[in-house]
């Protein structure tokens, strides 16, 4: 498998990025990737891309890493509907991208990289919680272009790299060892509730409740009971950034018993209101069919990134 190195000793640098939506049939146009890199997270349908000479599908709920000075483009059309993130950034360092496999990655490179601020993402994966990483991409694309706080996308961005590596190392670390985690999860992902306890979850995996929050704190850092409060905030958190529904309904749809104490635990967890949460992070740039904008490198970005010798060439690149 590809992977790419992500040096972050100092923050990456956040381009452009935004979400893309379409009910039409449709093909991801031709562009070509300078110094930049672009993670794509597939939301719906499937998407058939060609990077250089290599074709890929993405999946829905996958992620995938295109890497810079790469020919990219549709290689056929993708039924509808589809909708995804698309989110472009340079690294102030020069990256290597190398052939390895997931075990490899996760034992070796684990070790060589407690010395130093990097890490590693293949070409495609699917990170064990999307929903949240869907989230944190709304996120960025929600910052107003205010010059004052322009920098923290730069570093939210480095912030996603790392939560996206944790999300893949968790994958693929639940992948090869099985065991009883990962079959407890997936049920309890299945049967979510609001009537949910931990009897219920300890009784449906043979385990008892004291042992069955041990295994979560160990395996996870996080009781049980915690463990399903977060499941829930993360599906609320998407739902009020991504849907119109109301407070109430989203309560509901996030297995809360009702409203107040949905806005009780939210605020709690998260810090701020529902609808104070819902308002900070649903302005982002929209993008369909019919749309194709064309975002100029900004200065700032090709000052600092001097080793990269296309920087002037990026501007008015078409994007889709």
């Amino acid at each position: 498998m590809r992977y790419f190195s992500f040096t972050l000793d100092k923050p990456v640098l956040y381009y452009k990025g935004g979400e893309f939506a379409s009910k039409e049939v449709w093909q991801h146009q031709p562009v070509n990737h300078k110094g930049d890199y672009e993670i794509i997270l597939c939301m719906k349908g499937n998407i058939s891309v060609q990077i250089n000479n290599e074709q890929f599908v993405i999946h829905p709920h996958e992620v995938m890493i295109v890497p810079p000075y790469t020919d990219f483009c549709g290689c056929r059309p993708s039924d509808p509907p589809v909708d995804f993130y698309w989110l472009h950034f340079f690294s102030q360092f020069k990256e290597r991208a190398f052939n390895s496999s997931a075990a490899t990655v996760l034992s070796d490179w684990l070790k060589q990289a407690e010395s130093r601020q990097q890490l590693v993402l293949p070409r495609v994966f699917t990170p064990d919680n999307v929903d949240q990483i869907a989230v944190q991409i709304h996120q960025i694309l929600a910052i107003q272009d205010n010059p004052v706080v322009l920098g923290q996308r730069d570093f939210l961005t480095s912030a996603l790299l790392i939560q996206l590596f944790d999300s893949y190392a968790a994958h693929e670390k639940e992948n090869h060892e099985g065991g009883k985690m990962k079959f407890i999860k997936e049920w309890i992902r299945v049967n979510m509730s609001s009537e949910l306890s931990v009897d219920e979850i300890a009784t449906a995996v043979q385990l008892s409740p004291d042992y069955l929050t041990r295994l979560f704190k160990q395996a996870m850092g996080i009781t049980t009971l915690q463990y399903l409060t977060r499941l829930k905030i993360e599906v609320a958190t998407l739902l009020l950034v991504r849907t119109e529904m109301t407070v109430k309904e989203i309560a509901a749809y996030s297995y809360f018993n009702d409203a107040k104490t949905f806005m009780r635990r939210f605020r709690s967890q998260v810090g701020m209101s529902p609808t104070e949460y819902r308002r900070s992070y649903t302005s982002i740039h929209l993008n369909n069919p019919h749309v194709d904008p064309q975002i100029p490198l900004p200065k700032e970005i090709s000052d600092l990134i001097t080793f990269i010798p296309e920087n002037g060439t990026v501007r008015n690149v078409k994007r889709r």
